[in-house]
């Protein structure tokens, strides 16, 4: 237990700045039905132009710890998505910022300061949740229990519920899609499971409210990122490198085609 504190402190001062109550393991989930989504498709008379993309969240969306300054996973998928057919030109509308929590982002759509971007967009990429974690883990430095993150996770669930509301009410058809969480405690022990878990159920949160939404896709990256076998993470232990981003831009790039969100000749 001690082991654990400590890394938790330490990460906690390398990160400074930076659906209902559920249980870990006690009932068995029911097995979630595949959702069919229609292929985006141009229409006939699609005139070839420039795609606005919006960056909404934290600093996995913002691109913190990307040492080719490429702008992170949506600086790489705008390039990509620059050579599709039918594309003339890709806008990046990055609004993104290290350490936004759910209830700043939120805030941001309540005080309007989100509908120019939205409103023009023509897809929206998102990340959200993770410095909702890690602000529970340095408030309850000493006291760290799983009860902590239960009770926060019925406020964060109905804040994601009214964020995904509030871009829908701005622009309901645009594909949007929402990068999930990874744990960053697995770079150091494998002995934190309950942080494993903590992250799956911010992931379900969201993965069940975009889940009807035919435009709409969760793209989960958890398993990008245990451990650092593969060199993935910054030097502050904490966010993607250059290399860590490459593998989120694929990975997002793969599961836009599970959903059949992609132009097409």
């Amino acid at each position: 237990m001690k082991r654990i504190l400590y890394i938790v402190i330490v990460l906690s001062i390398v990160l400074a700045g930076c659906a209902s109550t559920f249980n870990f393991g006690k009932e068995e989930a029911a097995p979630r039905l595949a959702v069919e989504f229609p292929p985006y498709t141009v229409p006939p008379n699609f005139i070839p132009q420039t795609v606005i993309i919006t960056a909404l969240g934290d600093s996995l969306s913002q691109g913190v710890g990307d040492t080719e300054n490429r702008g992170g996973y949506a600086g790489r998928l705008a390039l990509e998505m620059a050579e599709w057919p039918g594309v003339e030109g890709i806008a990046l509308e990055n609004t993104a910022k290290r350490g936004r929590r759910s209830d700043q982002l939120l805030a941001l759509f309540q005080q309007g300061k989100l509908s120019g971007p939205l409103l023009a967009s023509d897809y929206i990429f998102m990340t959200i949740g993770g410095n909702d974690v890690m602000r529970i883990v340095k408030r309850d430095l000493f006291s760290l229990n799983v009860d902590a993150f239960s009770e926060e996770m019925v406020f964060y669930q109905k804040r994601f519920e009214t964020i995904y509301a509030s871009i829908r009410s701005l622009n309901p058809s645009a594909p949007l899609i929402v990068i999930g969480l990874y744990n960053p405690f697995s770079l150091v022990t494998d002995e934190v499971k309950e942080f494993d878990e903590i992250i799956a159920s911010y992931n379900g949160v969201m993965e069940e409210t975009l889940e009807d939404d035919p435009h709409a896709c969760f793209v989960p990256v958890s398993d990008l990122f245990v451990g650092n076998d593969n060199l993935v993470y910054h030097t502050d232990f904490f966010h993607p490198n250059s290399k860590g981003y490459d593998l989120m831009a694929e990975r997002v790039s793969e599961t836009m085609g599970d959903c059949g969100i992609s132009f097409q000749e």
